[in-house]
């Protein structure tokens, strides 16, 4: 089981492009990337004269790479970005690490992990 916290809420710009520098530094997750994905993470680390430049168009590649992204561990598990119901938090991981963190979240709604 495994599972990450990448955000608090929906994430930002900021976190956006914190989190494309991780996938992009390690090239043993840039090899599991398609293409397309590759060229998604390339446009939203794409420099900007403005900060805000271009952020509705990094938004669409993001949304698209949160949402097609998968890779299989050495377990033969999927590992995803999953999207937490109302916080909107961000989470990367495996169904069942997900899972868990909703079932303790459910059963104590004030713990912080």
């Amino acid at each position: 089981m495994y599972i990450v916290r990448l955000t608090e809420t929906e994430e930002t710009l900021d976190d956006i492009t914190e989190i494309c520098h991780y996938l992009k530094n390690h090239k043993s997750l840039m090899q599991l990337m398609t293409e397309e994905e590759a060229e998604a993470l390339n446009y939203i680390l794409r420099p900007t004269f403005n900060a805000d430049h271009n952020e509705d168009e990094k938004r669409e590649y993001w949304d698209k790479l949160v949402k097609d992204f998968t890779i299989t561990d050495h377990n033969g598990k999927k590992l995803r970005f999953i999207r937490e119901k109302g916080t909107n938090a961000l989470f990367f991981g495996g169904k069942e690490g997900f899972e868990t963190i909703e079932e303790i979240n459910h059963h104590q709604p004030n713990l912080k992990y």
